[in-house]
């Protein structure tokens, strides 16, 4: 089965065996640039910046948020409402989530807390 690397996952550098077809969500991406920008200092902003390069070499062509992403991420934005959770507070967890599942992948995470008001929509794994 192939798998979907969460930010949290990029971020610890993770690495899977060999032989499984692995991608990343565009929203990952968002995350980590975000994250380079508000470095509170240089030597955090240059860590972030190779990170932000590795990945980018590694992934260079990350899956995109598309209409069938795009309805998949309303359907679990409208579960976690439904199941008393606050979706505004998940927007990027849920978007990389919706990605998985739209490829039929497992979501790798190092945050599966994150995930734990929908566990039972998205195949979570950790690394």
């Amino acid at each position: 089965m192939p798998v979907i690397f969460d930010t949290s996952a990029l971020i610890e550098g993770d690495e899977l065996p060999g032989g499984i077809e692995s991608s990343i969500s565009v929203v990952s991406i968002a995350e980590l640039h975000f994250g380079l920008l508000v470095a509170p200092n240089e030597q955090t902003r240059a860590e972030r910046a190779v990170r932000l390069g590795l990945v980018e070499a590694r992934f260079p062509k990350p899956l995109q948020v598309d209409d069938r992403v795009a309805r998949e991420w309303g359907r679990l934005k409208a579960a976690v409402r439904q199941r008393g959770g606050q979706p505004r507070n998940r927007i990027a967890d849920l978007a990389i989530a919706a990605t998985a599942i739209t490829q039929g992948a497992e979501l790798v995470t190092h945050n599966t807390k994150d995930f734990k008001i929908i566990e039972d929509l998205v195949d979570l794994r950790t690394p």
